[in-house]
């Protein structure tokens, strides 16, 4: 199966993805866990911007690292038997790039065009000042070029309208152990880790 995590930052997204593979190793159900930007030459570039690029230029690079990235990592996993657990992937891009102005929608649709559907999206919703919070208390770092509150609430308003088939909404606002508990569950009833 071939499994998404989305969310705005400081979701809680990436922590969820890091309990399901914690899950699937306890279980012995062999998996990778991924994330895009990718490692790949193109992803390690995304992730060292220290300004956001023209929204043309950033989502025609984070597609150049998605091909690479189902190419050099997710389908060879596939083939060997493994789940893919991916910390984002395409709608990051529909929606990031579309608030940046670009069509959410086309965005979309030109990514499904190049790379493989996910089996299962589990979108991670909080709200913009509950992620907001959550960054500021985990990271020393200080906040990326991604996370602007303005910038968030624009992304989240695009999360919102998603209604593809495959995503499947979580409550971020529960407890991480309360998210992580109906993400296994609905796994188990879909045949994984049953």
């Amino acid at each position: 199966m071939f499994i998404v995590f989305e969310g705005i930052d400081g979701s809680g997204k990436s922590t969820q993805a890091r309990l399901l593979s914690d899950f699937f190793e306890s279980q012995g159900i062999p998996f990778i866990l991924t994330h895009e930007p990718s490692d790949g030459i193109i992803g390690q570039k995304l992730r060292s911007l220290a300004s956001r690029l023209k929204p043309e230029e950033e989502s025609r690079l984070f597609l150049e690292d998605r091909v690479d990235h189902v190419k050099t990592v997710i389908n060879p996993a596939m083939v060997a038997g493994q789940h893919v657990i991916c910390d984002r992937y395409y709608y990051s891009s529909a929606a990031y790039q579309g608030a940046l102005g670009l069509d959410s929608v086309e965005v979309l649709d030109y990514n499904r065009s190049m790379v493989p559907e996910p089996d299962v999206v589990f979108l991670i919703v909080v709200s913009v000042e509950t992620a907001l919070k959550r960054i500021g208390q985990s990271r020393s770092a200080g906040f990326s070029v991604f996370e602007k509150r303005n910038g968030l609430e624009a992304v989240s308003g695009i999360y919102d309208t998603f209604q593809d088939h495959v995503i499947k909404r979580i409550d971020g606002g529960q407890t991480v152990s309360e998210a992580h508990e109906e993400i296994v569950n609905w796994l188990k009833l879909h045949g994984v880790g049953a």
